[in-house]
């Protein structure tokens, strides 16, 4: 079971995943803003982020370069309902692990995870070698 992180500002949005997340057999910390989610990030272990980036108090691009700051194995995938060129491009120069704009298909979040589940443990077992 791995500990994934799910911040958003729309309560709805967020319950939705976090049901998702359930279902998939993993456990879940919430945060409804960019500020909250950081604070958590630094509380638990955290094996990957979920994270809007347009947000309250502190967006998903800075959750993001934070996160890759203390962790550079961390995955962190930003999600955003309004995408641009600007927002993409800062995603991959911070290493984010991908971008996905709202909405989307369930199938296609749960796929994301296992990925992005697999990209850590394997990113984490070269780093013990």
């Amino acid at each position: 079971m791995s500990k994934i992180l799910i911040a958003d500002d729309e309560v709805s949005f967020r319950q939705f995943i976090c049901e998702v997340i359930e279902r998939m057999g993993h456990e879940v910390v919430e945060a409804c803003d960019g500020k909250e989610a950081w604070e958590k990030f630094q509380q638990e272990s955290i094996d990957l982020s979920l994270i809007d980036i347009n947000m309250p108090k502190m967006d998903g691009i800075a959750y993001l370069e934070h996160v890759k700051a203390a962790d550079p194995y961390a995955v962190v995938v930003m999600m955003t309902a309004y995408p641009s060129a600007e927002t993409i491009i800062k995603t991959i120069e911070d290493e984010g692990y991908t971008y996905i704009t709202k909405p989307f298909k369930v199938e296609k979040i749960e796929d994301l995870i296992r990925r992005g589940l697999t990209f850590r443990e394997n990113r984490l077992k070269e780093r013990t070698k």
